[in-house]
């Protein structure tokens, strides 16, 4: 073996037998560190040093050159970007460390020298600052007596990602609960150590209850999610109630440090249902052969949507006969029956009134009919009222 004094270190060069291409099977022990003749750049003091050594144009083309050697395919403006922005680090290479490679100068010409061990009797202090170029992770190590540098490989980048999905039911009849569940996916490739989702409670809707770590403020669902691996989704949900008819939009957002924030929206249609309440009462009882009876019908939706197409039918016993009719829509009879032309809509809580008059022909226990349909209702709602005919 030869002993050869190259840039800040005392290196053996070792060749590998039976290698071609010297430069790949070198190896060198360094056990010296100061050499002025060749040290790639003088000693260090301080991290502004440092900073200031790759801010110097006249070696950036030496840094270039030395890298290219190596074969390194990142950008070299990442590197100094780094350097001039990144927290720098106190640091000192163990005795027995394999460097990658070092700088070094032959003749004042850079050049590089692959697997160099440091077999000096101490750790050899350095400073040392991280960066990323093309995707991939470095840490940059410059020795502080001699200032000759080499990269680490650290592996690829970490991708952080985040993606979030709202499911809710496409319709809720009105004064349900309303379910809706987020699920929250880490699309990257390293754990997230925590994160954030966030459901916008709508307006006019109201905030039930969540699942477990849900917490309410200022209008917002919030829940804190801890240890999002990657590809594993986590699901939670809420139950809201909103009693009026109309379509309830969600959005929510996830948020983790490192990661772009992930949005989704969804929505649910709130039915509303007509109830039908029919009320009949006679205003006046007993009535006097002879005399007009005089029958009140209301017909009230109680619900949450509108009744469509409401046809009201009166039955009138033998007894009595047809005199006249009032409402909303015209009365007409013919025989024992009275008929109201439909009404085309009633509104939820909304209330229709028609007034009926008929004629006691005998004496009876009477009773007069009502019944009402609708396009919500094919089955007859139907009240009948008592009346003593003396």
């Amino acid at each position: 073996m030869k002993n050869l004094v190259v840039v800040c270190l005392t290196i053996v060069t070792v060749w590998s037998a039976g290698i071609t291409g010297p430069a790949y099977a070198e190896s060198h022990r360094a056990t010296h560190l100061g050499n002025p003749a060749t040290r790639f750049a003088p000693p260090l003091a301080t991290p502004e040093d440092l900073r200031a050594l790759f801010r110097n144009e006249k070696l950036r083309p030496d840094f270039g050159a030395v890298l290219q050697q190596w074969g390194w395919t990142g950008r070299l403006d990442d590197l100094f970007a780094a350097a001039a922005t990144a927290e720098i680090a106190d640091i000192k290479i163990p005795i027995g460390t394999v460097m990658p490679f070092m700088s070094s100068r032959k003749n004042g010409r850079p050049i590089c020298l692959r697997n160099v061990l440091w077999a000096g009797k101490e750790p050899a202090p350095a400073y040392a600052f991280s960066f990323t170029s093309l995707g991939q992770r470095y840490r940059c190590i410059t020795p502080k007596a001699c200032s000759n540098f080499f990269l680490e490989e650290l592996g690829a980048e970490p991708r952080f990602g985040l993606a979030l999905e709202c499911t809710t039911p496409d319709e809720v009849i009105a004064g349900r609960p309303v379910p809706v569940c987020l699920t929250v996916r880490n699309t990257g490739d390293v754990p997230l150590r925590k994160a954030q989702v966030v459901l916008d409670i709508p307006e006019g809707a109201t905030l039930v209850r969540t699942t477990e770590g849900g917490n309410a403020a200022e209008g917002r669902a919030i829940w804190e999610l801890a240890n999002l691996q990657p590809g594993s989704p986590r699901q939670v949900c809420a139950n809201l109630a909103m009693r009026q008819p109309g379509v309830l939009s969600f959005r929510a957002t996830a948020d983790s440090p490192g990661a772009a924030s992930a949005t989704t929206a969804c929505a649910t249609r709130i039915a509303g249902i007509p109830a039908i309440l029919l009320e009949l009462v006679d205003l006046e009882d007993p009535i006097e052969v002879g005399h007009e009876i005089t029958y009140e019908i209301k017909v009230t939706n109680q619900g949450s949507a509108p009744a469509t197409n409401v046809r009201v039918t009166c039955t009138l016993p033998s007894s009595m006969e047809f005199v006249s009719g009032t409402g909303p829509m015209p009365v007409q009879g013919a025989g024992d029956t009275v008929t109201m032309s439909p009404l085309a809509g009633l509104d939820a809580k909304a209330v229709a009134t028609w007034r009926v008059v008929t004629k006691a022909l005998r004496e009876d226990d009477a009773r007069f009919k009502v019944s009402v349909r609708s396009d919500q209702f094919e089955r007859a709602i139907v009240e009948d009222e008592s009346t003593q005919l003396y």
